[in-house]
């Protein structure tokens, strides 16, 4: 029986730039990536020949802690972008375009390497990125209005070389000792819209990473679903065989609680 260990949610805030329609930061869990994303929605598209007569053009550029964009960043760019495709009503502002930018403004120490070297080499896997960037995406698009058809947000699970443990976001040192990496991005209706993985895994495995996955970007409504069947205990680990999964502080939850605070702060202005 697998044990998931469940750590710390994300951390989300909106509208923290000002000159864009939308901006979100978002922190990963064990500070990992803190990525700040910027959303102009809808701009005048640059290129006459990237403009889409029935459909809205959309554009993802991620920059990196440090240095320039590699084939990693180009690979996740792409990966946020198609998958933000199946979200947009691009159709209600056609010959338009959405651009999203996202800058890493920190990355995980890798505490076993001297003096604690940053993440981000180009050995390093790309999933922890991308499901940060995705998460920071969405959050953009929220606070510029983006029309979306749903809801979604993404999680990064491990796998234990012996398949006895399932993290939820782990850290370096987690996905140090994993044998496969998985990121889920969901909608919140329980749809897979996209799945990555990478390492050596089986089918069974690949199912309970996804289960894991349910449950830290669904939370409660996973059981909705009737896609996750976890148990979360006091001590952070959870055997996967319960259904009580009410307590997990949920992307979906993490995403709401930053929609609120924005709305309060915008609303303030009418208790003075």
């Amino acid at each position: 029986m697998a044990t998931l260990l469940l750590g710390d949610p994300p951390q989300a805030l909106l509208h923290t730039l000002t000159n864009a329609d939308g901006s979100a930061t978002y922190s990963a869990p064990h500070q990992g990536y803190k990525i700040i994303a910027g959303v102009n929605y809808p701009v005048e598209v640059p290129y006459r020949s990237d403009e889409i007569p029935e459909s809205t053009f959309i554009e993802v550029n991620l920059r990196p802690h440090n240095g320039v964009g590699m084939v990693k960043e180009r690979h996740v760019e792409n990966l946020v972008k198609r998958t933000l495709q199946a979200l947009i009503l691009g159709e209600q502002t056609p010959r338009t375009m959405l651009q999203v930018t996202l800058q890493v403004v920190s990355v995980e120490t890798d505490e076993s390497l001297p003096g604690g070297v940053k993440g981000g080499g180009r050995g390093e896997t790309y999933l922890d990125v991308l499901a940060s960037a995705f998460n920071a995406a969405i959050l953009g698009c929220l606070d510029a209005g983006v029309q979306m058809s749903t809801i979604a947000a993404a999680a990064v699970i491990g796998l234990g070389r012996d398949s006895d443990q399932v993290v939820v976001n782990p850290g370096v040192l987690q996905r140090k000792k994993s044998s496969s990496l998985h990121v889920f991005a969901l909608t919140k209706d329980g749809k897979t819209l996209l799945m990555e993985s990478e390492g050596k895994f089986s089918m069974g495995n690949l199912k309970q990473a996804e289960q894991a996955a349910r449950l830290a970007v669904l939370g409660h409504l996973a059981n909705d679903t009737n896609a996750s069947n976890a148990t979360e205990h006091r001590n952070g680990d959870v055997a996967m065989n319960g259904t009580e999964n009410s307590s997990v502080t949920s992307m979906l939850d993490v995403m709401r609680k930053a929609m609120e605070a924005r709305v309060i702060k915008d609303e303030s202005w009418r208790q003075d």
